[in-house]
């Protein structure tokens, strides 16, 4: 059972069980976890000018692709609310690590 849950667990993390990340058999080294939020937060600042800009383009007139404008804004609204869970369950687990009695 813990086996089947490594190896899912290596999958997720592109490394092969029982070898550790830095002797992985990817190309792309393991990332730490500051850089992953920080891309996160890069592509939903992405996706929200993507999503300002197609609604300028709307109102201006230069575009008429409705449609197109409403999946970038949609896009957008649900990545930044992704984001906002995530924050909120860090701060969760912040406030609970935070309570530990040592």
């Amino acid at each position: 059972m813990i086996e089947g849950a490594a190896n899912n667990l290596g999958k997720i993390a592109g490394v092969t069980p029982g070898i550790g990340p830095s002797q992985s058999t990817g190309a792309t080294p393991a990332s730490n976890f500051a850089d992953v939020l920080k891309n996160s937060m890069d592509q939903v600042s992405k996706l929200q000018q993507e999503a300002s800009q197609a609604v300028e383009a709307v109102a201006t007139g230069k575009s008429e692709n409705l449609t197109g404008v409403m999946a970038a804004v949609e896009k957008s609204d649900l990545a930044f609310k992704t984001l906002l869970a995530i924050r909120s369950k860090l701060m969760d687990a912040y406030e609970e690590i935070k309570q530990i009695s040592i």
